[in-house]
C-alpha cells in the first residue's frame, strides 16, 4: 500500500495512541449506590460508576433540573424489559457526544478562519513550529505596503516570520492565564528586506492541535 507524503507526515508527527487516550483512576469503574427519590416519593436504588453519576450532573446543571428529576425523565421512557442503569450511561455518553460535537464545530478551522478573515488589522494563525497557518487581507496588504516583492504568492513563499518570546513559553503563559493576551516583538523577513513590529496573541479557539492567533499591533 503506498502512502502519500502529507499522510506519511502526519503519522511521523501524530502522538502515540497511549499518549492520546485519558488515564482510567480506580475509582472511577467503582460502581457507587444511590438512592434517588422521585417526585412521587417513590425511591429507586441505582448503581453506576462515578462517572456517569458525573455526567448525569452536568447534565442537570445544563437543564436545571434535579437528578432525580433527569432519572425520572428516563425512567419514563424505558421498555418494560429495559435496565435503568444502562439507560442512564447510554443517556450520559449520547449527550457528552452531542456537546462535544457542537464543541467540536465551533471550534472547526472554518470558522477560526472566518474569525481571523473577520479582524481589521492584520491578524495569523501562528502554529507551534512558528508556521503561519491562515492569514487575512489586512496581513496580506501589510505585507504588500511593506515588503514590496511582485505578486502575493512570491512574497508568502519567501517570508520568514519570528516572534521575541519562545512559542512554547507563549503558549504555557496563555494556557495559565485564561481569557489572557500576550504582547510581544515580531520580525518578518522576505528576501533582503525585513520588518519588525508588536504582536498581541491569544490561545486559538480550536481543537485540531495547538495554535495561536496573532493581532498586530503595530509595525
Amino acid at each position: 500500500m503506498l502512502i502519500s507524503k502529507a499522510a506519511a507526515t502526519d503519522l511521523a508527527n501524530a502522538e502515540p495512541v497511549d499518549e492520546q487516550l485519558p488515564a482510567i483512576d480506580a475509582e472511577e469503574i467503582e460502581p457507587r449506590f444511590r438512592a434517588v427519590a422521585g417526585r412521587g416519593g417513590e425511591r429507586r436504588g441505582i448503581r453506576l460508576e462515578r462517572i456517569y453519576w458525573d455526567g448525569l450532573g452536568r447534565m442537570s446543571s445544563a437543564g436545571k433540573m434535579t437528578t432525580a428529576d433527569l432519572v425520572h425523565h428516563t425512567a419514563a421512557q424505558m421498555p418494560e424489559t429495559g435496565n435503568l442503569a444502562s439507560l442512564l450511561r447510554v443517556l450520559s455518553f449520547k449527550w457528552a457526544l452531542k456537546r462535544l460535537d457542537t464543541v467540536e464545530d465551533v471550534s472547526s478551522m472554518a470558522n477560526l478562519n472566518a474569525l481571523i478573515q473577520a479582524s481589521p488589522s492584520p491578524t495569523i494563525l501562528l502554529t507551534l513550529d512558528k508556521k503561519i497557518q491562515l492569514f487575512n487581507d489586512a496581513f496580506l496588504s501589510m505585507l504588500r505596503h511593506r515588503l514590496p516583492m511582485g505578486d502575493a504568492a512570491q512574497l508568502t513563499k519567501s517570508l520568514r516570520f519570528s516572534i521575541d518570546t519562545q512559542i512554547e513559553d507563549a503558549m504555557a503563559t496563555l494556557a495559565m492565564n485564561k481569557g489572557k493576551t500576550l504582547n510581544t516583538g515580531f520580525s518578518i523577513a522576505a528576501g533582503s528586506q525585513a520588518m519588525k513590529g508588536q504582536i498581541n496573541l491569544a490561545l486559538a479557539p480550536t481543537h485540531e492541535k495547538p495554535m495561536l492567533v496573532g493581532y498586530i499591533s503595530r509595525y
